[in-house]
């Protein structure tokens, strides 16, 4: 029906009516579930946009859900025009800060050169999405990719028999990724579920010597082997 039992016109648009007046705060069409929660892109929007660099507008949070998939994968498209290597710092800053307010894991952090809008202004995440879908973004993601593997490479390796096994059950954990002793591990998409997995782990190598807060405490294996060293000497 086009209308509510109460007379509001059906126009998929999510509002508040805050002391008489009425402000449309986004679409049904675009609430992001992730996890069993939903989730307002503006929301995630708001977090990522409190580091430097980025602002209102520069950033678009998606959920994209691929043909045959049940589940949708958090993208997030910021507005970047520079090089693809200085691209690499901002897109870790984002995945920590964003997986640090909400445990949310990021499927990716897209540079993107311009953020479609209607003549109105308003953002047309879908265009977006749609892209990301065909894979308009796959070569960006794969020269990322390259640049991160490449940092991690020419990073020292782990000074210890303790950095060692901390950087293989967190690699393993991480889908396999290579990790350098010093990554943060908020900045590479460690969602709440997966630092489960891992205290896990290490709880099985080092039983009650670590607490699942202390991963919070200690992103970096360097820290947290640190950290645990001295548990286990005390």
């Amino acid at each position: 029906e086009a209308f509510t039992a109460d007379g509001w016109l059906r126009t998929g648009d999510l509002a508040v009516v805050h002391q008489g007046d009425l402000y449309i705060t986004g679409r049904a069409k675009e609430i992001i579930f992730v996890n069993g929660q939903n989730y307002y892109p503006h929301d995630l929007e708001s977090i990522v946009q409190r580091i430097e660099g980025l602002e209102l507008g520069k950033v678009v949070a998606a959920g994209v859900r691929a043909g045959g998939e049940d589940v949708e994968h958090l993208v997030l498209f910021v507005l970047h025009r520079g090089e693809l290597e200085g691209f690499v710092p901002l897109a870790a800053a984002a995945a920590r800060v964003l997986n640090e307010q909400t445990g949310l894991e990021l499927a990716a952090v897209v540079p993107v050169k311009r953020i479609p809008k209607t003549t109105s202004g308003k953002i047309q995440r879908h265009l977006l999405e749609q892209d990301y879908l065909n894979g308009a973004f796959a070569a960006q993601l794969s020269e990322l990719a390259a640049l991160r593997a490449a940092h991690a490479s020419s990073a020292p390796a782990a000074r210890g028999a303790i950095e060692a096994k901390l950087q293989g059950i967190c690699a393993a954990a991480l889908g396999g990724k290579r990790l350098d002793v010093n990554d943060n591990l908020f900045e590479l998409g460690a969602s709440s579920l997966k630092l489960i997995e891992i205290h896990e782990r290490i709880d099985q190598e080092y039983p009650g010597k670590i607490d699942l807060t202390e991963l919070i405490d200690y992103p970096t294996i360097a820290e947290l082997a640190q950290h645990l060293e001295a548990k286990l000497a005390a």
